[in-house]
């Protein structure tokens, strides 16, 4: 007899544990508030399949930082205070999983993870069909600061023996592999470059995956809470099932937060821009960082896609004219001539953020209802790999990969109500 899940979330993470549960026989029900599949998050998100760049958001170096760019207002990160305790707690949390301890538990977590969802979506793209703007330019990551270098070979010989393929290279070599880049050539004191990072349509994607997957997929329809871990309740009706997956993003929090399960997720806002490329020599084929201002740059077909910044601000969507202008000036001045500057496709949403930037997979104690959220910046990465990891937990068989630093752990007092 077939089992039923109930997807409450269609973004990347959403459709890629639909289409893992649907390999493995399951009846899949996908349900989404917004009217598309691979919208929220999921939509114009940066498009950086960067598995080798997983190091979380809070480190050492970002603690460092943290007063500087909180005073000025043109910095990455932009924070409004918010007195409210999940928020406070959040960041409590967050300033502890700065320590470098700490930092280098995550970042080898991240890695497993990353590299497991490389190898799950390879076989995947092998079975999905249409066009989904998958490439694999490699990536080069560029530094403004030679004063980083030392660090920066720390950290690559660090993670090579974790199993990255990077290499550091000067200034010449970074134009010679990136020739678009010439014009900043002055700008640049070195680079890290990695040959097998790809780029990939996050909303293509998560639009195969869901039809690939023969979900049963409804849309416009919120979510309201759970009944006795039978049903999902909706604003119009209610989906009764044999187990229910949270892949809500940013909301997943508020809509478990009933049942007594305290997620640690933030909201933290990014943006991006997708430009027209008018003239294709002076567009970057490989991915591009820029390090110092926090922007990635990602070709996808004729479209560059510019994203960056991100703002704890809560759950506010709205898109800062200032930021968009920024955005559009960095491309305008990396890659003069490449794009048509005018016609800019502003974008926001809000990446779901957990203090240590690792990801939640797995049980939550209340019988049948799983998770699968938390991944931040990283959703489009880690997406297969993380559903991947769900299918096998659901299925109780031994994870390939150690699913210990994903487990759900963060709960309050009422979850003993919830199981009774």
């Amino acid at each position: 007899m077939s089992r039923h899940a109930c997807i409450v979330g269609a973004g990347i993470v959403g459709c890629a544990t639909a289409y893992a549960l649907a390999r493995d026989g399951w009846q899949v029900t996908l349900v989404d508030a917004l009217p598309a599949v691979g919208q929220g998050a999921s939509l114009a998100n940066g498009a950086q399949l960067s598995y080798s760049y997983v190091e979380p958001l809070a480190t050492p170096a970002a603690l460092r930082a943290l007063p500087g760019w909180l005073l000025s207002p043109s910095s990455p990160l932009r924070w409004r205070p918010r007195p409210d305790l999940q928020h406070l707690r959040w960041l409590a949390a967050f300033v502890g999983a700065c320590r470098s301890a700490e930092v280098r538990r995550t970042t080898e977590a991240l890695l497993a993870l990353s590299f497991a969802s490389r190898d799950t979506l390879h076989a995947w793209l092998r079975e999905l069909p249409g066009a989904l703007q998958h490439a694999r330019p490699g990536k080069l990551v560029i530094h403004r600061d030679a004063r980083k270098r030392a660090a920066v070979q720390r950290q690559l010989a660090w993670q090579r023996e974790l199993g990255c393929r990077q290499r550091l290279v000067g200034a010449d070599e970074c134009i010679a592999l990136e020739p678009a880049l010439a014009g900043v050539r002055g700008d640049i004191a070195f680079g890290v470059w990695t040959e097998d990072e790809e780029v990939i349509d996050a909303a293509l994607l998560s639009q195969a995956l869901a039809s690939a997957s023969g979900a049963t997929v409804r849309l416009g329809q919120r979510a309201l809470g759970f009944e006795h871990g039978k049903a999902l309740l909706l604003e119009h009706g209610r989906i009764e099932a044999d187990h229910f997956i949270v892949t809500a993003g940013a909301a997943s929090a508020a809509l478990l937060r009933p049942l007594g399960i305290a997620l640690p997720i933030e909201p933290i806002k990014g943006y991006s821009v997708t430009l027209p490329i008018v003239r294709s020599d002076a567009a970057p084929r490989a991915s591009i960082t820029d390090q110092a201002r926090k922007i990635v740059f990602a070709r996808l077909g004729k479209q560059l896609r510019v994203a960056g910044f991100a703002e704890l601000t809560g759950f506010d969507l709205g898109i800062d004219d200032a930021r968009i202008a920024s955005l559009v000036a960095a491309a305008r001045e990396t890659f003069p001539g490449a794009c048509d500057f005018a016609q800019p496709q502003p974008w926001a949403g809000l990446r779901p953020a957990t203090p240590s930037s690792r990801p939640l997979i797995g049980a939550t104690g209340v019988p049948n209802l799983w998770v699968n959220t938390g991944h931040g910046a990283l959703g489009l990465t880690l997406a297969a790999g993380s559903a991947a990891l769900l299918a096998r937990l659901m299925r109780g068989e031994p994870a390939r990969i150690d699913a210990r630093p994903y487990a759900v752990t963060l709960r309050n007092a009422a979850m003993k109500s919830a199981t009774g």
